[in-house]
């Protein structure tokens, strides 16, 4: 009796239901597609910083400039002020302190060593980056399952704060190193414009020796003829002309060993203009010494620390290994992180929470990177020092050397007029039949050694000038008149340079 009527009710309840379900579907689908979106757009924004890659080949030739016209001749962003005040003209023939700022304008080597500053500015600014926040999601779909009314989902974000303490250590560090390697490159531009100025009083004194070689060659070569002919004569025995052969041969000899001697330092110098090696160079002349180069040389040696751009990298570098230290030092506290959660289970229940996590520093926290900081710290307390006793050493033992060679020059020079005088004689007594012609070339041999061996003490004299200008920063040499009131020089110090290499990209 009672099953009649319920029929039409169930009849009744079921499009209700139908249409509950299809509602319930229907928000489950926006929801869905709202999440996508959601997502899409996250991603989208991820993506939206990336940096892009495009590949760079690498060169299939030499590099080199093929005329001195492709060489920088603007020397005002050398750091160097003494060197930055020149001004350069190919078109005349090259002082020493030019040659030093084409060097280091153009050396392909200071172009490695200034991409590597770039290096250390990229590396200084990922040391400012906080790491990126977290992003977790997940979702669940319900099967066959009693109960389960919608689709569960989980969205998490959490941040690590350790990163925050750690980071101001980490950004001075950064900061430091970025300073010790720019001051390495300063080292670097010093010790290419020392070798340019060397390679430059070889050459300059070498071609100094050629001339007066060929001069003395040209002369003998006049005797010989004339001995010949003379003993062809019958006037004078074939030994006179034997004897003027062997002579001519050794001043040949010489010269031809200067001219390898040559070829090596010009293809240096050439390679450290970044030249092409048929490029001709006019060199000018050796600058002069004025009296008070070793004065200037003691004078600098009470600040030796604070001149030398390899000490002051030393030091920069032992103050980023201090903020390296503290910043393992800081590592060792637990590391901390935080997040928020929103969730949704299977039966359409919202939650929203929140989570603290850290690591416990139990076996390592961070005791081995501790000990690892403190033992290279001090190794490079160490090795500054060592450098330092080393740098005093070198200038004390320069300033000897250039004392040594300056009292050889006075004995050289003094030992001159009667080296003269008694070859002039032994010409005369040859001519009168008094001497023999091997004692007469002997004295003439004489006269050359000891005029060569004053010009090389000279060229030493200016090699060892260039060698305390290195080891103390302090001006040896007078500048040429063209360049002594060309521009005023910058402060001392490292000024401001870009990272950017002023060479061909």
């Amino acid at each position: 009796m009672t099953a009649a009527p319920e029929a039409p009710r169930r009849r009744a309840t079921q499009p209700l239901l139908a249409r509950f379900v299809l509602r319930a579907r229907e928000q489950r689908l926006r929801a869905r597609r709202l999440s996508s979106a959601a997502s899409l757009a996250a991603l989208l924004l991820a993506l939206g910083g990336c940096a892009g890659y495009a590949p760079r080949p690498l060169a299939r030739g030499a590099d080199s400039a093929h005329a001195l016209a492709q060489l920088q001749v603007d020397p005002r962003s050398i750091p160097l002020p003494r060197l930055a005040s020149q001004s350069i003209d190919p078109r005349r023939p090259l002082d020493m302190a030019e040659v030093a700022a084409l060097a280091v304008l153009n050396n392909p080597r200071l172009r490695v060593e200034r991409d590597r500053l770039g290096v250390a500015h990229a590396q200084a600014f990922a040391a400012g980056l906080l790491p990126d926040p977290r992003l977790a999601t997940s979702r669940d779909y319900p099967g066959n399952s009693a109960g389960a009314t919608s689709t569960a989902f989980s969205y998490g974000l959490d941040f690590d704060l350790g990163s925050l303490l750690t980071r101001p250590a980490a950004q001075a560090a950064a900061r430091a190193h970025v300073h010790s390697v720019d001051l390495q490159l300063l080292w670097q531009e010093w010790q290419t414009a020392s070798q340019a100025q060397l390679l430059y009083t070889r050459l300059v004194g070498l071609r100094r020796q050629q001339r007066l070689l060929r001069a003395e060659l040209a002369l003998a070569r006049l005797q010989l003829e004339r001995s010949r002919a003379a003993a062809a004569a019958g006037n004078l025995p074939r030994t006179d002309a034997d004897a003027r052969l062997v002579a001519v041969q050794a001043i040949e000899q010489r010269i031809a060993s200067g001219q390898r001697s040559g070829l090596a330092w010009q293809s240096q110098l050439h390679a450290l203009l970044g030249l092409d090696a048929a490029v001709p160079l006019r060199l000018g002349r050796l600058p002069r010494l004025p009296v008070h180069a070793a004065r200037q040389a003691r004078a600098a040696l009470a600040r030796l620390a604070d001149i030398r751009p390899d000490l002051r990298a030393l030091r920069a570098g032992y103050a980023s290994q201090q903020q390296a230290l503290r910043e393992a030092v800081l590592a060792q506290f637990p590391s901390i992180s935080v997040g928020f959660t929103r969730a949704r289970d299977t039966t359409d229940v919202n939650t929203i929470g929140f989570g603290v996590s850290f690591n416990l520093p139990l076996f390592n926290g961070a005791r081995g990177r501790i000990a690892v900081q403190r033992a290279t710290r001090r190794e490079l307390y160490d090795a500054y020092q060592v450098r330092l006793d080393q740098a005093h050493a070198e200038v004390d033992q320069a300033l000897r050397e250039l004392a040594l060679l300056r009292r050889r020059r006075l004995q050289l020079r003094a030992g001159l007029p009667a080296l003269r005088a008694a070859s002039r004689d032994a010409r005369g007594a040859l001519r009168r039949g008094d001497i023999t012609l091997p004692q007469a070339l002997a004295q003439r041999q004489a006269l050359l050694e000891q005029r060569l061996a004053l010009q090389r003490v000279e060229e030493q004299r200016v090699e060892q000038a260039v060698t305390l200008d290195l080891l103390t920063g302090s001006g040896l040499y007078d500048p040429a008149p063209s360049t002594a009131a060309a521009k005023p020089a910058r402060r001392d110090g490292v000024p401001a340079r870009s990272t950017a290499s002023p060479s061909r990209s």
